[in-house]
C-alpha cells in the first residue's frame, strides 16, 4: 500500500501520486482578480445604510397621507363667513402694516396670516396656511408621545388624526379651534415629558403653550375646564387612595416649585399679549366675548350636542369612537393600569359631559371631543397589539379604516362645498353645514362680476357678507348705490334656489342643513353614508349681485 505523504496545506494522500507544486497550487486556489472586483462591488452596493422597521414605515406612511390631504387643493372650498371676516382682518393688516392691528379684531393667528399675505398675496389657500401647519403640528404630536402612549399606541393616535374626516374637514377650512386643540396637545406632551426630566426650559415651553392654547380661540376656555375638572376628579381620588397624602404634596412642590412659578408667569404674560393682540386691544371685552362664545345654556348645549355632534361622531367618526370603547374597557378592567390612561378616560368622560352640557357646541366643536377620545383609543390599540388575537383583529380595524377613508375622501374633497345648483333630489349636504357654508358659487359669481368691470371700480356690500367682500376684497367699498360699479343685495332664506346659471347674478350664497331625524330610516341612513345627499330639506340664502348703467350724461 502506498505510503502516506504530506503535502503543503497540511492534506495528506494516500495515493503515490506525486503532489502538485506549492505554487501551481496557489495559482489553482486563488479566485480571479475580476470575480474579486465583483464580489466587492456587490458588497458594497448591497450594504444596509438604514434600516427600515414597520414602525418607521408606518410613520412615513401617515406622515405623507397627512401632508396629502391637508395640502392637495386647499383652496377648493370657499371661505365661509367666519373665515373670511378672519381673511379680511389678515388682509387689512398686509396692506396696512403695524399700525392695521388695532383696528381689526385680530389674534395671533390673524397676525402671522397677515405676515403671510404680505409676503406670498392673499387668496383663499394662503388664508388657510397658519391653522393647516396646526393641523398637521396635532398630528406629528403623536410621535412626541410615544413615551407616553407607547409605539403601537402613538402611532394609532396619529393615524386616527389623520384620517379623521373632521380634523381634516376643518384643518383645511382654516378653523382657529384646530390651532387652539394642536397647542393643547403640545402642552400636555411638554407637561409629561416634566413629570420624567423637569427642567425650566420646558417649563417656559409649557407656560408658551398654554398661551397659544387659550388665545387661539375660544374653545382653549371650554377645553381648559374640562381638563381642569379631570384633573381635580384624578387628584381627589389619589388623595384618598395614597398615604402621606400632605408630605407627598409638600415634597413636589419644594421640586417643582420654580418650574410651576416661570410657567405661570410665562403663560400669562404670553396670553394677555397674544389676546390683547400685543395691548392694542381692551382685555376685559375679550375675555367676555370668549366666554360667550364657548359656553351655552344647558338646554341649547345639550340640544346642540344631540343633533351636530351625536350625527358627526356616529357618521363620520365610528372608529374613532368604536376603539375608544375598547380602550375605556381595558382601563376600567385594569388591563391596562398607567395613569395617565386612567386620566385620559376621565378626561374624555368629563369633555363629553362639559359639551353636552355647557358647550356652544358648533360643528367644529367635535374635534375637542375626538382628540380625548383617541387618546383613549391609542391605548386600546397599544394594549390589542400586545395581545395573541391580534392577527385577527387587525381585520376588522383595516375594514373600519377603508369606510373612514371613504367618508374623508367623499366629505373633503368631492363635496367639499355646497353646490346650490343641485336639484332638490339630488342635493348633498355634509353633517358639518350646521351653520351657513359658504357655496361653490359664490367665488365663481363674485370673479365673473369682478372682471366685468373696469380698475378702480366701486361696490357696495352689506356688511353680513364677509366671503362676498373677500372675493371682492379689490373693489372700494362705498355706500352708496347711486356711486356703486357694483350692489350686492342679501336676498330671502328659501328651501331652495335655482342657481348658479352663467346668465343669471341671482345665486345661492349660503347653504345650512338641520337634518331632521324623525324621518331618518336605517336605509335613509345607509345611502346618507355612502352618497351623502341629505333625507331634509335645507335652507339656502340667496344674493343678487347688480351692475347698475352709467347714467347719461344731458346732452348740451
Amino acid at each position: 500500500m502506498a505510503e502516506a505523504e504530506r503535502i503543503s496545506g497540511d492534506e495528506w494522500r494516500l495515493d503515490d501520486k506525486p503532489a502538485e507544486p506549492a505554487k501551481s497550487q496557489q495559482l489553482r486556489l486563488a479566485p480571479p482578480t475580476t470575480e474579486l472586483a465583483v464580489d466587492l462591488s456587490h458588497e458594497r452596493l448591497t450594504r444596509a445604510v438604514y434600516v427600515v422597521t414597520a414602525e418607521h414605515l408606518a410613520w412615513y406612511l401617515v406622515a405623507v397621507y397627512a401632508l396629502i390631504t391637508r395640502l392637495a387643493a386647499l383652496g377648493a372650498r370657499p371661505l365661509d363667513a367666519s373665515q373670511a371676516a378672519d381673511a379680511l382682518s389678515a388682509y387689512t393688516i398686509a396692506t396696512g402694516g403695524r399700525d392695521a392691528i388695532a383696528t381689526v379684531d385680530a389674534s395671533w393667528i390673524t397676525i402671522l396670516q397677515g405676515w403671510i399675505f404680505a409676503v406670498c398675496g392673499a387668496s383663499d389657500a394662503s388664508s388657510r396656511i397658519v391653522v393647516t401647519l396646526c393641523g398637521l403640528l396635532l398630528i406629528a404630536i403623536g410621535f412626541a408621545m410615544r413615551p407616553v402612549l407607547g409605539r403601537a399606541g402613538s402611532l394609532a393616535f396619529a393615524a386616527l388624526i389623520a384620517i379623521s374626516p373632521s380634523i381634516t374637514y376643518f384643518s383645511r377650512g382654516g378653523s382657529t379651534a384646530i390651532a387652539s386643540l394642536a397647542f393643547m396637545m403640545v402642552a400636555i406632551a411638554l407637561a409629561e415629558s416634566m413629570r420624567r426630566r423637569a427642567s425650566m426650559r420646558r417649563a417656559v415651553g409649557l407656560g408658551a403653550a398654554i398661551a397659544m392654547w387659550l388665545s387661539a380661540d375660544p374653545i382653549g376656555f371650554i377645553t381648559a375646564a374640562s381638563m381642569i375638572v379631570s384633573l381635580v376628579a384624578v387628584g381627589l381620588v389619589d388623595a384618598v387612595r395614597l398615604d402621606h397624602r400632605r408630605l407627598r404634596i409638600r415634597v413636589w412642590w419644594e421640586r417643582h416649585r420654580a418650574q410651576v412659578v416661570v410657567c405661570t408667569i410665562i403663560a400669562l404674560i404670553m396670553w394677555i399679549l397674544l389676546t390683547t393682540a400685543f395691548f392694542t386691544q381692551p382685555l376685559l371685552p375679550l375675555l367676555d366675548y370668549d366666554i360667550s362664545a364657548a359656553f351655552a345654556p344647558p338646554l341649547i348645549a345639550w340640544h346642540r350636542a344631540l343633533h351636530r355632534l351625536v350625527p358627526i361622531l356616529l357618521f363620520y367618526e365610528f372608529i374613532v369612537v368604536a376603539i375608544a370603547i375598547v380602550g375605556a374597557a381595558a382601563i376600567v378592567s385594569g388591563l391596562i393600569g398607567d395613569r395617565f390612561a386612567a386620566w385620559s378616560l376621565v378626561w374624555a368622560i368629563v369633555s363629553l359631559a362639559m359639551f353636552a352640557l355647557l358647550g356652544e357646541n358648533s360643528a367644529e366643536a367635535v374635534i375637542a371631543i375626538i382628540v380625548p377620545l383617541s387618546i383613549v383609543g391609542a391605548y386600546g390599540v397599544d394594549w390589542m397589539h400586545r395581545t395573541a388575537p391580534w392577527n385577527s383583529i387587525r381585520y376588522a380595524i383595516a375594514g373600519a379604516i377603508v369606510l373612514t377613508l371613504y367618508v374623508q375622501v367623499v366629505t373633503n374633497f368631492v363635496y367639499p362645498a355646497p353646490d346650490t345648483s343641485e336639484a332638490p333630489w339630488r342635493r348633498h349636504a355634509l353633517l358639518f353645514w350646521s351653520e351657513p357654508a359658504t357655496s361653490i358659487q359664490t367665488a365663481r359669481e363674485c370673479e365673473r362680476a369682478q372682471s366685468a368691470l373696469p380698475g378702480g371700480a366701486s361696490a357696495m356690500i352689506s356688511d353680513d357678507a364677509p366671503q362676498v367682500q373677500w372675493y371682492l376684497r379689490d373693489l372700494a367699498l362705498t355706500d352708496s348705490a347711486a356711486d356703486a360699479n357694483l350692489v350686492v343685495n342679501i336676498g330671502d332664506t328659501t328651501g331652495g334656489a335655482a342657481a348658479g346659471k352663467p346668465d343669471t347674478a341671482h345665486f345661492g350664497m349660503e347653504e345650512w342643513w338641520t337634518p331632521n331625524f324623525r324621518t331618518l330610516t336605517a336605509a335613509r341612513a345607509i345611502n346618507y353614508f355612502f352618497t351623502q345627499r341629505n333625507w331634509s330639506d335645507v335652507e339656502i340664502r340667496d344674493l343678487d349681485i347688480e351692475m347698475p348703467k352709467p347714467k347719461k350724461e344731458p346732452s348740451p
